[in-house]
């Protein structure tokens, strides 16, 4: 997959593109993208994926979005699903302030000639999110292109749920922020990822005997929940099964700010500290709490572990997709 950073670096005479941030690359996500990639095989004609360096809101409001997904791992699911080109722009005060008719001329038709153009139900774009999917569809019949509007997936987040709720980015990052983690997976499609580079910590976790790897992840990363979880770490290619605890380690009570503390099972090696470490959160084991002293800490991270050995299994699948 090629990937173009600016408009004027692009120029196709025909294509079937998929526009959209598409966060989390979750299941909605995928319909969408999918969608594009069957539209440029039915035309015999290449696939782009439109997406953004930066979240929109990160521009317009004063509270930045806590994102599911970097561009890296945006473009890795990109380029894992088929696409052919990914144009990433910058959301700029240029791209804020031009209007959605010159958004299409210019980008869509000038730039990337599109013969089919994919979107999802609630797409906005343009100054002052003014164009829509209806808009494309007008346009599409002036310049002579398909417009294909995908209908929100739904998912039932409570067995008695009816109809279940729309697939959404929103609803996902409310999901992690209780710690909800398997029915965020739900919607995501896949196990949620956090990635940063193994920083130097307090060594103790290693002094109870069980190291820990202190995760360093982006400021504007959404990490979940305070507590402890089930999952798959990955280092260096290999994966391990893993105990994550996202807290303030109370039971000592000299931390204030949440750390990202992973223990690889069955791992004997050589630290690691500057590399980059990717958990995957399978499942909730239990709240963060404090313990009356050590030896009971010590006590609960051996069923914790034990936990974690009993109820995942270790197959291929978990990391395929590394978003």
């Amino acid at each position: 997959m090629l990937v173009y950073r600016t408009v004027n670096a692009i120029s196709l005479k025909a294509s079937a593109c998929a526009i959209g941030m598409f966060d989390g690359v979750h299941v909605g996500h995928v319909m969408v993208l999918e969608n594009a990639l069957r539209e440029a095989r039915l035309l015999e004609i290449p696939s782009v994926v439109i997406s953004f360096a930066n979240h929109p809101q990160f521009l317009i409001s004063q509270t930045p979005t806590q994102l599911l997904s970097s561009l890296d791992e945006r473009l890795a699911a990109f380029e894992q699903l088929g696409f052919d080109y990914a144009l990433i722009l910058d959301f700029d005060e240029w791209l804020k302030n031009l209007p959605a008719d010159e958004f299409i001329r210019l980008v869509l038709q000038e730039h990337l000639g599109v013969k089919s153009v994919t979107v999802g139900y609630d797409h906005r774009f343009g100054k002052n999110r003014a164009g829509d999917g209806a808009m494309l569809q007008q346009a599409g019949q002036q310049y002579g292109f398909d417009v294909q509007i995908i209908d929100p997936v739904r998912i039932a987040t409570e067995p008695a749920e009816s109809g279940g709720q729309i697939v959404s980015s929103t609803l996902i990052r409310k999901l992690l922020s209780f710690g909800d983690i398997e029915q965020a997976n739900r919607l995501l499609g896949h196990p949620y990822h956090l990635t940063g580079h193994v920083e130097e910590g307090m060594q103790r976790g290693r002094q109870l005997g069980f190291p820990t790897a202190n995760i360093a992840a982006s400021p504007y990363r959404l990490v979940p929940a305070i507590g402890t979880y089930g999952g798959y770490a990955e280092l260096k290619g290999q994966k391990y099964p893993a105990v994550c605890n996202i807290g303030l380690c109370p039971t000592f009570g000299d931390q204030t700010q949440k750390r990202v503390e992973v223990h690889l099972l069955g791992y004997d090696g050589p630290a690691f500290y500057g590399e980059n470490l990717t958990m995957a959160f399978v499942h909730k084991i239990r709240d963060e709490r404090k313990f009356p002293n050590a030896d009971e800490l010590v006590r609960q991270i051996r069923q914790d572990c034990q936990q974690v050995r009993e109820t995942l299994v270790q197959d291929n699948t978990v990391l395929e997709r590394k978003l």
